[in-house]
Parts: structure tokens; sequence; C-alpha cells
């Protein structure tokens, strides 16, 4: 029995082998069981906090506005709750002295009608008998009493007719023919409507956001058969015909030396008809350039058919100053390449969206680190609230003093969290984005031209948002482009406080007199001076 008892030692390393193995397995499906739970908890917060933005963004307040008392109450219960000390307060902005104004009541009650409108009287007289007296005697008139109140009359259509004198010759001189004034330049030849309603056309679009749609029915009501089809086709020639003064103010634009840039989306109809209607929609884009405040009313528009880097490029070739934008990944092909490494010194950053991610941090995971993120950056917009019309001096001594030292609190907090802040959390996202445009971020702080944030541009794209709600597509490229001139023409000239109406009337009225190289004295700076001095002869 030898080998049999031999063979016991074998089958007892075999049993001890197979022991250890299983007890391995064990161990490493425990631990996979740990890490899987580990990551299902860290994906149900993830999509918890996902529902919860959505939520907001749907049946919530758009506004970010906080209390920044509220959210240190907010982080003071936190606390409380999970019995940890309180963290140390975020840092305040000095005290403010505010100088003694007189606050103004807003105009309310009837007030005093324009001295301008003219006066239609209406005469409410007493009954002919009330005239007389008892003894047959006539009342004599001694004055009158005057209310006034605000009339209203629709929109007038009238035939304006072009009457051209001809004048022939006396009898023996008939060699010298008929003579007629020449028909006069128009911006858009042998076009029915006249300057007055295709500045209204254009206005009521791009001003007052009407569909074409509703100007037809507009038009109906007075009488006029206007198709929608037709004033569409007006917009476009108006728009070609108004290109060059367009490009006149993208020129002034540039010559600023910054510019603020953002994209919105709209939807194009796209002509394929193989495709069901419902599907010949696709995803194109406006963009917007605004001069800062400052530096003049100059807004211009693009319109490219999707978000590609091609039409950032196309927009800004030949330009070489600095551009204010958001992260969009589009913006890196801006960049001059100096050494074969690009120069990310023309971009400036955005902390408007920087606020944007600790707000929906603060909302979401992370309520008292986002609380005292949103408090340093407001101290950083008080600063700029406060300087927004100080000289260049002023501007950048008040940000070497006050923003920097807040700008170095939030870099502190920034390198503190970092490293134990899960990067796919909401805080981790905020901080992530911070950290990877630190330096477009706190550029500004040196440059007094630059502002804070991109809100300029983003003001700029607001009357697309409108726009879009009431004429909910453009109709095809060409339509874009001709909508991204007009809105350009308009911005600009609300930007300059001047009436549209009245600035497109008489710029489509002398455009087609002057030369392209006397198209300068068209825009909207050079033709309010023109206006001011003819107001006063």
């Amino acid at each position: 029995m030898p080998t049999l008892s031999a063979s016991y030692p074998l089958e007892n390393a075999l049993l001890l082998n197979q022991k250890e193995e299983a007890n391995r397995l064990l161990l490493e499906m425990l631990r996979t069981k740990d890490e899987t739970l580990r990551l299902m908890e860290e994906q149900v917060k993830l999509l918890t906090n996902q529902v919860e933005w959505l939520k907001r963004q749907l049946f919530g307040r758009k506004s970010e506005r906080i209390d920044p008392n509220q959210m240190f109450l907010d982080s003071m219960i936190i606390e409380a709750v999970e019995q940890n000390p309180p963290s140390e307060p975020a840092p305040t902005a000095p005290d403010v002295v505010i100088p003694a104004h007189t606050r103004k009541a807003s105009p309310c009650g009837r007030g005093e009608l324009p001295a301008h409108l003219p006066r239609e009287i209406e005469v409410v007289d007493v009954a002919e008998e009330a005239k007389v007296l008892p003894n047959g005697t006539a009342r004599p008139c001694i004055g009158h009493e005057d209310s006034e109140r605000l009339a209203y009359t629709p929109s007038r259509f009238f035939v304006k007719v072009i009457r051209h004198p001809k004048y022939g010759s006396p009898v023996g001189a008939e060699e010298h023919g008929v003579i007629v004034a020449p028909a006069p330049e128009r911006l858009v030849p042998r076009c029915l409507a006249d300057e007055t309603l295709l500045a209204h056309v254009i206005v009521s679009k791009y001003a007052d956001h009407l569909p074409a749609y509703r100007l037809e029915q507009i038009f109906k009501r007075s009488g006029i058969d206007l198709s929608r089809q037709t004033m569409c086709r007006w917009m476009k020639e108006c728009s070609l015909a108004l290109g060059l003064l367009a490009g006149e103010i993208k020129k002034r634009l540039f010559a600023t030396g910054m510019v603020y840039f953002d994209d919105t989306p709209v939807d194009l109809l796209e002509d394929h008809k193989e495709k069901p209607r419902g599907q010949r929609i696709r995803e194109a884009r406006f963009w917007a350039a605004r001069a800062a405040p400052r530096d003049g009313p100059w807004t211009v528009f693009d319109f490219t058919v999707s978000r590609a880097a091609t039409g950032p490029v196309a927009f800004f070739e030949g330009y070489t100053g600095k551009i204010t934008c958001d992260a969009y990944a589009a913006h890196e092909k801006l960049l001059p390449v100096v050494d074969g490494v690009p120069d990310d010194s023309r971009l400036y950053g955005c902390w408007a969206h920087a606020r944007r991610y600790f707000f929906d941090a603060h909302k979401s995971d992370a309520p008292r680190q986002g609380a005292e993120f949103l408090a340093l950056i407001k101290d950083l917009f008080l600063v700029e609230r406060e300087i927004a019309d100080a000289d260049n001096a002023t501007r950048l001594a008040s940000r070497r003093t006050r923003s920097v030292p807040v700008l170095n609190a939030i870099r502190v907090k920034l390198d503190t969290l970092l490293p134990d802040t899960p990067p796919k959390s909401g805080l981790g996202k905020a901080l992530a984005y911070a950290d990877n445009y630190w330096g477009r971020l706190t550029r500004y702080v040196e440059d007094p031209q630059a502002g804070i944030d991109n809100n300029p541009a983003e003001n700029a794209i607001r009357p697309i948002a409108l726009g879009r709600k009431n004429w909910l597509f453009i109709g095809d490229r060409e339509a874009g482009r001709a909508a991204a001139n007009l809105m350009t023409i308009i911005a600009t000239c609300k930007n300059a406080s001047e009436n549209p109406y009245a600035y497109l009337l008489d710029v489509m009225r002398r455009m087609p007199l002057l030369k392209n190289t006397e198209l300068a004295v068209l825009i909207p700076e050079r033709w309010t001076a023109k206006t001011t001095n003819h107001a006063a002869e």
C-alpha cells in the first residue's frame, strides 16, 4: 500500500490549493461587489443630479440670482446635520461707501402727453337750449376746458404715384424731341414696395420679432393681400443691397481690438424633396460678435449651416485682436501659432460661464462649497459694477487692489478641492472648468479694455432666441445670410439708441446715391451726428 499512502500528501496539497483559490475568488468577488456598489452609488448620484438639473430647466426658475445670506445659512444647516465643524467663512468685500442721492420716483399716473404729437380737436358742446338764459339772452363763450387722451390709428396704406412730366418741343423744333426726368435710383430696382414699406417689414421681422405670416394677416385687415413669400423676397433683396453697410460695421467692430463672441442654434429648412416634411430640418448657427459697450455700438451677426470651426475662422479672417468667448473647442482654431505652439494670449474667458458651473454644483452635490465660490465670484462682479464707467487707470488700480486678492482666494480653494473631488460630480466639473481656463479667466485683470464676462455677446443673441420662437426656422441658406446682415444693422442701430425704422428708411433712400467709398457716412455713429446737426439747424 505504499503507493496509496504516498498519494495522501499530494491530495492534501491539492485540497489546500483549491481552498486557497476559493478564498482568493471569494475575496475577489467581495472586492468586486464593493467596487460595483460604489460605482452604482456614484452613478445613481450622478443621474439624480442630472434629473434635478433637467427639472430646474423645465419647471424651475431660470435666474441664477441667489441671496448670499441664504447660501451660507444653508451651509450652516448642512454642517449641523453632518456634525462637522463649519468651514472658514469666505472673504468679504471691503465696505463700500455709497454717496447720498435722491431716489427717482418711477413715473405713474396720467402724466403729460408728448408735445410733438399732432392734436385733433373734438368739441363736446352743451345743448343749444342751454346756451340761452331764461330771458332769451345768449350766453357768451368765455373759454374752454381741454382734456387729452392718447389716440391711435392703425397703419395706413396708400399708393405713392411717381409722376414724370413730359416736355415736348414747339412746332418747327421737333428735332429737339421729348424730355422726361429719369426714374430715381432705388435700393431694390423695380420693386413694388416703397422704402417706407420695406423698412416697416424689416423692422417688424427683426426688431419686433413678428414672423412673415403674422404680417400677412395684419396687412389683410387693411385690405392688402401681400404674401409672405413676397415679403421674404423683398428682405433678401434689401439684405443683398445693404451687405456693404454691414461690412462697414464689421470693420468698425474689428478696429476696436476686442470682440465678444458667442453663438446660438437655429433650425434651417433644407431643400430635400426626397425626405419627409418632418425630416427636412437641420441645426444651423447664428454667431454674434459684439464690441464692448465702452468701445461703441458695433454688433455683427454671421450665419453658418453648422457649428464647425470653419465658420469662426472665416469670420475672423484678417483679425488679430482679442476675443472674449466661452470654452468651445473651435475657438482654439483662432489662435496664432508661435514656434509651433498656439498662442492663447488673445482669448479671454467668461466668469459668468464659470459661475454657472458652481451654481449647478451648489444646487446639486456641493451646496456648501458651491456657495463659497459663488460668494467669491460675486465680489469680483461687484468690483466691475463699480468701475463700469471709470477710466482705464481707475479700472486697473481697482482690479489689482480688490479683484486680485479674491482671485487668489479662489485659486487656493481650487488647489485644495481638486485632488479629492470626483471629476464627474457637479463640483468636479466646476473646478475643472475654472482650473483648465484659469489663464483666460484672470487675464482681464491686467487689461482695462477687457470685461469680466461674455455678457455683451450673450445679450446680443437674446433677440434671436426670442425671434425663433415666433418664426420657428430659417427658410434656406440664403435667407440665413440675409437675416444676419439685417440683424447686424438693426442691432447696431438699437445699441446706438437710434430709431431702427427712421434709420433704415433714410439709409435705403440715400444709399443708391452714394459711392462705395462714401458708405461710412451711413453707419449709425455718423448718421447720429448728421441728424443732430440738422436738428440744430
